[in-house]
């Protein structure tokens, strides 16, 4: 008896792997404390999350889980709720549990554009559902053609290594099995594969207009920045570009985790007389490579951002960290640096305090 066809199979180990990674770790730690034998599969209808729904089903049933699926209706089009109607309907013939359909609200005028503002209310709402549903994990279906894209914006917008280092294949319990292992390509799927498993299963597709227009920067990235690049430099500069993640990922990962353990070591509580949200202990910061000192900087301006308890909207930018970092390395008395999320850094004695901003002081950070 045959097997099924190439892409299918290929999609159904990609999952497998994710699967059991994941149902690993919550057997080792406490991740999984709570937790039902369930997962979720965020699904738009699009060839990418109905192969995953799918093949998700497939393998999830053969592990002894539970598939729901949860669809997000941006309400950005009059279809919208008929897409998201649709799309449930053939999770349901697939065979999944159960469908959820979380309308969500989408920030049109936020910071980033319409695409950013999507994306950060529909993983919103998949956190939500994750929380909720008591699941064990949530797939979702980027593609190596994704990746691909994700690091030629970044390297068009000038980004350091994290960002090149693409869109992370598992990030706490949100999966993403179509982007593979990074140790063998084939591990991985593009959206011809994708496609290719939507078409071998009689699923019926709906492919989103706002991927055809190309006023959004990562359709055009996609359309004509992409192709233009294979003419010139080959079929295979896609297959590169995730190259270029896997191979940045790995340093990222590692410096990442350095700064974590050294942030934690070089916290300090603000002095009385400087009363701030955190500090950092400047001289010990000071032999630091500058590699790790930014991110442990990074790190401690998010955490005060959080604990000031509002947010300007705007990104913290390469230069804002260099001028913080200036208390540091080149220290001449300067004043406090303001930053996003309405508070500034400023040096006092041998500590970086990060404090609330004065409210009376003009925003400069962006």
């Amino acid at each position: 008896m045959s097997g099924p066809p190439e892409p299918v199979a290929r999609a159904r180990v990609a999952v497998k792997a994710a699967l059991a990674s994941r149902l690993e770790e919550c057997a080792d730690r406490s991740d999984g404390a709570g937790l039902l034998p369930r997962v979720l599969v965020g699904v738009s209808g699009g060839a990418d999350s109905l192969a995953l729904a799918a093949t998700t089903q497939w393998v999830a049933s053969r592990l002894g889980l539970e598939v729901e699926a949860v669809l997000i209706d941006h309400g950005l089009s009059e279809h919208s709720a008929s897409v998201s109607e649709r799309a449930a309907l053939q999770c349901e013939r697939l065979g999944l549990a159960r469908c959820h359909i979380r309308r969500i609200h989408v920030d049109t005028a936020g910071e980033g554009g319409l695409e950013n503002a999507a994306r950060v209310a529909r993983h919103e709402a998949f956190e939500a559902a994750l929380e909720e549903r008591h699941a064990l994990g949530l797939l979702l279906g980027h593609t190596l053609d994704d990746q691909a894209e994700q690091v030629l914006l970044g390297l068009a917008r000038g980004a350091g290594a994290r960002s090149l280092a693409g869109i992370p294949r598992q990030r706490g319990a949100l999966l993403r099995p179509f982007l593979g292992t990074g140790r063998d390509e084939k591990t991985g799927l593009w959206r011809r594969d994708t496609r290719a498993v939507c078409d071998a299963l009689d699923l019926d597709v709906w492919d989103d207009p706002m991927n055809d227009d190309e006023k959004y920067l990562r359709v055009a990235a996609r359309t004509r920045a992409l192709p233009m690049l294979a003419e010139i430099l080959g079929e295979q500069v896609a297959a590169n570009l995730v190259r270029t993640a896997d191979l940045l990922r790995d340093d990222a990962d590692y410096l990442d985790k350095e700064a974590e353990e050294a942030y934690a070591g070089l916290r300090r509580n603000p002095p009385s007389a400087t009363p701030g949200l955190l500090a950092l202990d400047a001289y010990s910061l000071a032999p630091l490579d500058r590699a790790l000192r930014t991110r442990v900087l990074k790190r401690a301006i998010a955490h005060a951002s959080a604990r000031s308890g509002s947010s300007s909207g705007k990104s913290l930018l390469r230069r804002q960290i260099l001028h913080v970092d200036s208390l540091i390395s080149a220290y001449r008395g300067q004043g406090p640096i303001p930053l996003p999320g309405k508070i500034e850094a400023v040096r006092d004695e041998g500590l970086i305090v990060f404090r609330a901003r004065d409210s009376r002081v003009r925003d400069t950070s962006g």
